[in-house]
């Protein structure tokens, strides 16, 4: 200490005035004792650590979690440091909140399975690209199981001697009759042929018959037309063993090949039976019984207020059709008049009988004599063929559109649609949501809404009439629709306000079927009516045996 003293005297004594002070109040402490400290007593010297241990010694360290199995004693007073384990009860819920709670949790369950089923077991959402599922139809293409009907033919005339029709029944089949000063160019407007179109015809057909002639002639027109509307095929049935033919040869604007035919005329009147194969395909159990597919569609057409044989038939299903068959010559030429037809199915029994009873028309009664015709058809779609892996996709279904019940049928492109009753036309527009779509009120006041329309057949505009079983327009994807379909509503207006009505009424059973429509047959023809009709029973009962 005496050394360090020195020389703080020597050093700032002089400069300092205050330097004299502190080195007194220096002089007044103690000297220090010399007290030797043994080596091993010395504080060792500190190292510096790593800077990630200090950094891990400065955390604060957690705490060890408590073993939930720890022992418990129940005679301990729990401390101001202690809690509970369980949770807080819960306030009990309202029964009005818990059952408004499970019905959302249901709903949401059901919405999430009917999601599943269109998208991924249907195919009609885009998640099946994923894995590869089963190819949709795709608008504008001519793949997938769906793929437009009434394609226009490369060629129509087949070189059939007599069936100008052969190989076209894939396209839409229509008819007319040249009655009441109806011409020729007047039938093809009513049957919805484009001026244009009708003009090549005439063009070609005046060579060989007099168009003068033909108006109010009661002459059968029949023709065959490709869903843009072209015709590519036309028969006029000028008398008994005489007909006037023509087809499209080729995509020539005035390519139509023109005969007329004359050879003496013969019916003949068969039984067919049919067994529907394992598909249920009825165009194949018509080719395997060796006739023409055009009676398919005569056989749906008898069928269609009982059955509908898009969707309802199944394997092993059995028919049996008593037809007239036609013959120019030794060739066949077209079917007649289906006289009696028994359907026996898994779905339905129907007996069918084409009478004239005394003082009235001829229409189709049952076995008792009661009219086969309702106020309903079992389906908006005509019979066309569609392959057996797509049949699975035909069947309705119910959908919700902005508040709007109805039905909605997955169909090709181009698929004839007929109407379900007899009616008027009171609606014919089209806009972005619904896109080409028909209205039509039938005679108990019900309207009918077909929506998505590729187009219109015939010359329909408001206040046309209509009959049931007439084709009104083919199916399409016009509006908002994200594939070809047909989408049907049906409703009644009840004091101005308009009500909707099931649209799978169409296709119900028992005592929710369509109302039947006509008179049976009187009671003091029964007897004569059931004389007529049992040997066609027979012959029906023996066809499958």
């Amino acid at each position: 200490m005496g050394s360090v003293r020195d020389r703080l005297a020597e050093k700032f004594g002089g400069r300092h005035p205050r330097a004299s002070q502190f080195l007194g109040l220096l002089a007044l402490l103690p000297a220090p004792s010399a007290v030797a400290v043994p080596r091993s007593a010395k504080r060792p010297r500190s190292h510096k650590q790593p800077r990630t241990e200090r950094l891990a010694a400065s955390r604060p360290r957690k705490r060890a979690r408590r073993s939930s199995n720890r022992r418990v004693d129940a005679n301990a007073r729990p401390t101001t440091r202690s809690f509970s384990l369980r949770r807080r009860p819960r306030a009990p819920l309202d029964p009005a909140e818990r059952k408004a709670r499970n019905r959302t949790v249901l709903l949401m369950a059901v919405l999430a399975l009917v999601n599943a089923y269109v998208f991924l077991w249907r195919g009609e959402g885009a998640l099946t690209g994923l894995w590869g599922g089963a190819p949709v139809a795709a608008i504008g293409h001519h793949g997938g199981p769906l793929p437009p009907v009434a394609d226009p033919p490369e060629r129509a005339c087949t070189g059939d001697p007599v069936r100008i029709f052969e190989g076209l029944d894939d396209l839409v089949h229509l008819e007319s009759t040249l009655s009441r000063g109806l011409t020729l160019r007047l039938a093809l407007l009513q049957l919805g042929v484009e001026g244009t179109e009708i003009d090549r015809v005439e063009a070609n057909v005046r060579t060989h018959v007099d168009l003068a002639l033909l108006g109010g002639s009661g002459a059968p027109v029949r023709v065959a037309m490709d869903r843009l509307g072209g015709v590519r095929a036309l028969e006029i049935e000028l008398a008994e063993g005489h007909v006037l033919q023509a087809c499209r040869d080729g995509d020539a604007a005035e390519g139509f090949s023109v005969r007329n035919l004359q050879h003496p005329l013969r019916a003949d009147v068969e039984v067919v039976a049919l067994t529907l194969g394992r598909n249920a395909d009825l165009r194949a159990a018509v080719e395997q019984a060796g006739e023409k597919p055009e009676l398919a569609r005569l056989v749906a057409a008898v069928l269609a207020h009982d059955v509908d044989l898009m969707t309802e038939p199944r394997p092993d299903d059995q028919l049996g059709v008593i037809v007239e068959k036609r013959w120019l010559g030794r060739s066949f030429h077209r079917y007649g008049a289906i006289l009696a037809l028994r359907y026996h199915g898994a779905t339905a029994r129907v007996e069918s009988f084409l009478y004239k009873p005394e003082g009235g028309h001829s229409a189709y009664f049952d076995a008792k004599g009661q009219p086969v015709r309702r106020a309903l058809l079992r389906s908006p779609v005509a019979w066309h063929h569609v392959s057996p892996e797509a049949r699975g996709m035909l069947p309705p279904s119910l959908e919700v559109v902005e508040g709007r019940l109805g039905a909605a049928y997955r169909l090709p492109e181009g698929a004839p649609l007929s109407a379900v009753g007899d009616g008027i036309v009171v609606e014919l527009d089209h806009d972005g949501d619904r896109g080409e779509f028909l209205d039509i009120e039938l005679r108990d006041g019900t309207r009918v809404r077909y929506a998505h329309l590729l187009r219109t057949v015939g010359a329909l505009d408001v206040g046309s009439e209509v009959r049931q079983g007439q084709i009104i327009a083919l199916a399409g994807h016009s509006g908002r629709t994200p594939h070809d379909r047909l989408r049907l509503e049906l409703w009644h207006e009840v004091d101005g306000e308009p009500r909707t009505m099931e649209p799978m009424r169409l296709q119900a059973k028992g005592s929710a079927r369509a109302e039947r429509v006509g008179e049976p047959i009187p009671e003091d023809q029964r007897s004569r009516y059931d004389e007529d009709i049992a040997p066609r029973r027979r012959a029906l009962r023996m066809a499958h045996r």
